[in-house]
């Protein structure tokens, strides 16, 4: 599967900063808000306190198979006839 069908969090060294990444289909964008909320500023400050870098930082999760909200799913899948 692409990095682009994922729903995925990378630390930017342009930005120096969490982004969020998430895939193209229906309400993906409120899970790439919802890891926003969870890896917060807090969270990151919180991490770097107990001493991790979190320049090295990558999180990434899959879609379930057959789940047709996301549009790579919707275009692999076989027509019903």
């Amino acid at each position: 599967m692409k990095a682009s069908d994922k729903l995925r969090v990378t630390y930017s060294k342009r930005e120096r900063d969490l982004m969020m990444h998430y895939p193209l289909g229906f309400m993906t964008k409120n899970d790439g808000h919802y890891l926003a909320n969870t890896f917060s500023k807090a969270f990151t400050d919180e991490l770097t306190q107990r001493g991790y870098d979190i320049t090295t930082m990558k999180f990434s999760i899959e879609p379930l198979a057959g789940q047709t909200r996301f549009a790579a799913q919707r275009i692999a899948a076989p027509e019903s006839e």
